[in-house]
């Protein structure tokens, strides 16, 4: 089966589409940067002010756009991005507490090892390829991990500690073992600006696919294959941005 959805970046003030392409990919997140760049290239092809000096261009996307490569992109581009981590809840014990990441744990080089917040040891075990993706494996001992006061916020596992038949486990890799763009943005989003200003993506964007799809009446692609796909949903995306013309005509007319 072939399956495609169609992703689309539109602006605050006036909801007008201003990239748009379809992909044939399950998650969407993955293609940012191209869309960024596309962004990019209509805009000043369109003649739009750049932003005031000192300041940048802002970009608010949904969880599944959360990834160090992604906001690296934007960084690069010079593009403040406002993209929630959608593991927040998860990454949160009972308490409240954010429980461990990657960057708890302090990486011995010499003898290869890692040792958790706690001062145990995770030794080196294996190494692993996981969606073509290389890490190393580096797992604690299981009669720490069983007696450890900080496992609510370290494990992951639905067991309880006593039920564990096995020790902590980290997997790095190049991604998570910089993820430097990650942790700034986890940071950045318990802040009560980033919550203020991602409310506003639900009104800027889901309006216009609720528009295509329930207004227009696209609620599946009608053809096969990428290129008739992305010829589909750009032209509805150009009918949708025609209706925001014609509205912003008949404004204009009204008012003189």
């Amino acid at each position: 089966m072939q399956g495609y959805i169609g992703i689309a970046v539109s602006d605050q003030k006036n909801q007008v589409i201003t990239s748009a392409q379809a992909v044939g990919t399950a998650n969407e997140g993955e293609h940012l940067p191209e869309l960024l760049d596309r962004n990019t290239e209509t805009l000043k092809a369109a003649g739009v002010k750049e932003v005031e000096e000192g300041k940048k261009r802002q970009i608010l996307c949904d969880s599944n756009y959360f990834s160090e490569e992604n906001l690296a992109a934007c960084e690069a581009r010079g593009i403040e991005a406002c993209i929630p981590d959608g593991q927040e809840k998860r990454r949160n014990g009972s308490d409240g507490q954010q429980r461990y990441e990657v960057s708890d744990f302090s990486y011995h080089e010499s003898e290869d090892y890692y040792e958790c917040p706690q001062g145990k040891r995770l030794d080196y075990k294996r190494t692993t390829v996981q969606k073509g993706i290389e890490g190393k494996v580096y797992q604690a001992s299981l009669t720490d991990c069983k007696v450890c006061p900080a496992y609510a916020h370290c494990s992951w596992s639905k067991k309880a500690q006593g039920d564990q038949d096995k020790g902590k486990t980290l997997r790095i890799t190049t991604k998570n073992s910089q993820g430097s763009c990650i942790r700034a943005m986890r940071k950045k989003q318990d802040t009560e600006e980033f919550k203020a200003l991602y409310a506003y993506r639900i009104q800027i964007v889901e309006p216009v696919f609720a528009n295509i799809r329930h207004c227009k009446g696209l609620n599946r692609f009608m053809v096969r294959g990428k290129e008739k796909v992305t010829g589909q949903w750009l032209l509805y995306c150009m009918v949708h941005n025609l209706g925001k013309c014609l509205n912003e005509l008949n404004r204009r007319k009204h008012k003189i």
